[in-house]
């Protein structure tokens, strides 16, 4: 008879045992008195059976690390090979430089190994040099440590091993992605609780400074120890790629709750002060040479109502696995928690290292506010934990799913960790309550054929670990650019029975599936391949586009072979008259051409390449520029201040003006109007035609009219595209940049519209007064930056389609604009002019068919203390330069007032756009 592998507790059988003996010895006849011999019984210990689980995740035993010396003089040498070619003098480039000797170290050292730290200097740098940079951040701030020494000093950088915890051996062997193995629990021997950690969680402002200090005994990752808690592990159906790192999830619930799943919506409720840890592990080769894996960071999440209130950080292990410390490097506004690299031993034999990229806060704001409930949780939902087989709905056909992992859902509600959900056992109730990938398919009608099925399946399912959480409704992609929010990359969104080929992106430049290409398989080798949903994961970032998935470290081969298999077995217009079996055997050859092309042209790279990102100012706050008080009224910037700003342009910037019609939705409700606004008659007045037809109808309910003021239309217009609607400087336009050239977008409004110990920024600008800010605006928007933008950057990341405003989106017109950003007010203006704005027959066309109602107010703007004259009109010189440059003055004037009078009270004061008449329809 097989053993079962949940039974009773063995304490209890020992006892019977013992006393059925006991009786029959004292019962034989003739026997002696038998003497009492007490009898001591093992307390109860719960089962805990090794895991079942196919990722198995064998944990290296503590490295020893050999003692690294390095000299003053080395130290040196060292230092100035990465830094001095560009700020040692006479070099100072970004405003920053450094003497190269004991002094001048010590007094910049600091701030130089902050920034290699963080994988900022070198900018731009190759892997090679970045693992050298981090490597002199560590050396450096060894010598800083130890009081700058003239000799020989150890270098250490990590947190100290006092007081540590080492993982038992019998542990650390058996680990997988469920831990070493699985409790049993049941009714009779419930989930345990930690009361005490639930009310010292529950008053946290901010994470412990050691892992040590969260939940009781997580640095043992002992699931025995752990289960007795109240944690427990879970792995999801479609993890994030993060560098191929392993990794192991555990959640916490406070006791006496549970996580509610809610059969109407398919979304789980998260009680607060539920904790979510995620363990990653890189593979290293240890001094036996056998293949493990360390433990390189612990991630928390402690989820709070509403979400934006959750804390988060990360816990970085050191060298021995004994100690994780919070990762705390600072941004440049000094708060937690910057981009880092940290380079560790992948090779215990021979030494070679490998580069590991920690995401700053930033990042997982921009993620993790996409996530499905809106609480901050991703990996958690339905229909992450609800496991499925090799083969199914998107699974990898080579990805083994064992026991455990296919029970998991049943586990977790035998926990009392779910609750809402039938047992896993109740197949029938199962398929009715939670949510499974197909049934997206099956409504959104999935392509008939078994290739193009499959195909789409295994790209949703990794759209939904990687790429939902961004292209949602909620996701930082849309809130970035509200263009693109039909790209709804979730698993109800729009994948399932879409054909993207031919269509182009919402900037109008390129298609997100070329269909028609001579040559697949030659497409997708070519360094600018035709489709750019393959070029996306496929490329690194360019003027023109991302690489996805964007905040996450390495190249992931596989969403390069889905995103051309799924290209692959599209319906290409060329094929539409042949017969089924000859669009069949189109697809297959196609499929073939896919794998052979993504094998041939990834694979995974030695190192990771990390652009670190920090788009804080410093605190306190310094204008970026720093010879600004000298150019601002001088040479070219002569006109900043010799304009006036007055009372007019602070009321223009705020006034209403109907500019479009909303674009209704079902969950918008809007008044009831029986005449045009403000007394305007369309049908006499050519400005406003656009409201009417032929007959002089309304094109839409008058109700239905949308307003925007010129504070907003060119704030969103224009700056919004760069840093950012809620002008935070959280932008894909701003990662470009980044990526491309070093150039830091600004914060605005925790910056420029920012205080310093509770007294405004703007403050700092009062030697330009009046307005002096305002001015210090329109110069850096006016060409001061000295960030360069191309033509190829310009007409990619421009989203002129969303608001009413137009200009010419010719690269000719953009390269004489270069870096002023403006450029594309004077563009309109120079529109408003010639009578041109927003017609269809205009010349340069923008191609922007939403700005035909803009009219009325880019003349008041344009013309706002610029009176439009013939000569004007007839284009003569000097009079067109100087009516275009105050023009253009005076749309940076309206951004500013935008700026400072409401964006910089919140982002709840962002104005919206005509497509999203959920945020406020006004009447």
């Amino acid at each position: 008879m097989g053993m079962t592998r949940i039974g009773p507790g063995p304490g209890r059988a020992l006892l019977l045992c013992l006393t059925l003996i006991s009786i029959a010895l004292a019962c034989s006849p003739g026997s002696e008195p038998v003497k009492e011999v007490p009898v001591e019984v093992p307390a109860y210990k719960r089962a805990c059976l090794p895991a079942r689980s196919a990722e198995r995740i064998p944990l290296r035993q503590a490295g020893t690390r050999p003692t690294v010396t390095e000299t003053f003089d080395h130290l040196k040498t060292r230092v100035d090979a990465q830094c001095a070619s560009c700020h040692v003098a006479p070099n100072i480039q970004g405003g920053f430089q450094y003497t190269s000797d004991v002094e001048g170290l010590k007094r910049d050292g600091a701030r130089m190994a902050l920034k290699a730290a963080q994988g900022e200097m070198p900018p731009r740098a190759t892997p090679s040099q970045l693992k050298e940079a981090v490597e002199v951040s560590c050396a450096l701030q060894s010598w800083l440590a130890q009081g700058a020494p003239m000799g020989a000093f150890p270098v250490k950088c990590e947190a100290a091993s006092e007081g540590g915890v080492t993982v038992a051996r019998e542990v650390g062997d058996a680990m997988t992605d469920l831990g070493n193995c699985v409790p049993y629990v049941s009714q009779e021997y419930p989930l345990g609780s930690d009361a005490p950690k639930d009310t010292f969680f529950a008053g946290l402002t901010k994470l412990p400074r050691l892992l040590s200090e969260t939940d009781t005994d997580i640095m043992t990752f002992d699931m025995a120890k752990l289960v007795e808690h109240g944690t427990v592990a879970f792995a999801p159906t479609y993890p994030l790629f993060s560098d191929n790192a392993k990794k192991l999830r555990l959640v916490h619930v406070p006791a006496g709750q549970s996580i509610r799943y809610d059969a109407e919506t398919k979304r789980f409720h998260v009680p607060p002060n539920t904790r979510f840890y995620k363990t990653f592990f890189k593979a290293v080769s240890d001094g036996n040479g056998h293949r493990r894996y360390r433990r390189i960071e612990t991630r928390l999440i402690v989820v709070r109502e509403p979400w934006s209130q959750s804390l988060f950080g990360t816990y970085l292990w050191n060298e021995d696995e004994t100690v994780a410390e919070l990762h705390d490097l600072r941004y440049r506004d000094n708060e937690p928690f910057s981009d880092r690299v940290l380079v560790y031993k992948a090779f215990e034999i021979g030494g070679a290292t490998r580069n590991y990229a920690v995401p700053g806060a930033h990042r997982c704001v921009q993620c993790h506010t996409g996530a499905e409930a809106q609480n901050f949780v991703l990996g958690f939902t339905p229909l992450q934990l609800n496991r499925r087989a090799s083969g199914e709905a998107g699974v990898d056909a080579k990805t083994l799913v064992e026991e455990d992992e296919l029970n998991q859902m049943d586990r977790l509600v035998r926990y009392g960790v779910v609750t809402g959900v039938p047992a896993f056992r109740e197949l029938a109730a199962l398929e009715e309550h939670l949510p499974r990938l197909e049934r997206f398919a099956e409504a959104r009608a999935l392509p008939v054929s078994e290739e193009a099925r499959k195909a789409a399946l295994e790209l949703q399912g990794y759209f939904v670990g990687n790429c939902g959480q961004c292209h949602s409704p909620h996701g930082f992609a849309v809130r970035s650019n509200p263009a693109i929010a039909s790209l709804d990359f979730t698993a109800g969104g729009i994948l399932f029975g879409w054909n993207p080929c031919g269509v182009k992106e919402s900037n109008g430049q390129r298609v997100y599936a070329d269909c028609e290409v001579p040559s697949f398989q030659q497409d997708l080798v070519l360094r600018t391949p035709s489709s750019t949903l393959y070029q996306r994961v496929a490329r690194d970032t360019d003027a023109r586009v991302i690489h996805m998935p964007t905040n996450v470290p390495g190249k992931d081969c596989r969403a390069s072979l889905l995103v051309a298999r799924y290209l692959a077995t599209l319906e290409w217009p060329a094929e539409k008259s042949l017969s089924p079996e000859a669009k069949l055997e189109a697809v297959r050859t196609r499929l073939r051409q896919a794998d052979t092309a993504v094998a041939g042209s990834c694979s995974d790279p030695a190192d990771v390449t990390w652009i670190a990102e920090d788009f804080t100012d410093k605190v306190p706050y310094e204008p970026r520029g720093h010879d600004w008080r000298q150019a601002i009224g001088h040479g070219p910037f002569e006109f900043l201040t010799r304009y006036a700003i007055t009372e007019r342009h602070e009321q223009l910037a705020k006034k209403r003006f109907p500019t479009n019609w909303w674009q209704p939705k079902r969950v918008c409700s809007f008044p009831t109007r029986s005449s045009p606004p403000d007394g305007h008659d369309p049908w006499n007045d050519s400005r406003d035609k656009w409201m009417v037809n032929a007959l002089g109808n309304p094109r839409a309910p008058w109700g239905e009219l949308y307003y925007s003021t010129p504070g907003a239309t060119a704030y969103q217009g224009i700056c919004a595209n760069c840093h950012g609607r809620a002008g935070d400087g959280q932008t894909g336009a701003a990662k470009v940049l980044v990526a491309l050239n070093g150039g830091r977008v600004a914060n605005l409004v925790s910056g420029m519209f920012g205080a310093t110990d509770g007294v405004s920024n703007l403050g700092l600008f009062d030697s330009l007064n009046p307005h002096g800010a305002a001015r210090y605006l329109a110069y850096m928007a006016s060409g001061g930056t000295t960030v360069q933008f191309t033509p190829e950057f310009m007409s990619a990341w421009i989203k002129y389609g969303e608001v009413d405003i137009d200009f010419s989106p010719r690269a000719s017109d953009w390269s004489k604009w270069g870096a002023n950003m403006l450029g594309a007010g004077r563009g309109a203006c120079d529109l408003i002019r010639t009578g041109n704005f927003g017609t269809a027959s205009a010349e340069p066309p923008s191609g922007n068919r939403n700005a035909v109602g803009g009219v009325r107010m880019w003349e008041e703007v344009c013309t706002l203390d610029n009176v439009l004259t013939d000569a004007v009109r007839g284009g003569q010189e000097p009079a067109l330069t100087e009516w275009l440059q105050r023009a253009q003055f005076n749309v940076g004037v309206m951004a500013y007032f935008y700026l400072r009078d409401e964006l910089s009270r919140g982002a709840s004061a962002i104005h919206p756009l005509r497509t999203e008449c959920e945020r406020g329809v006004t009447p």
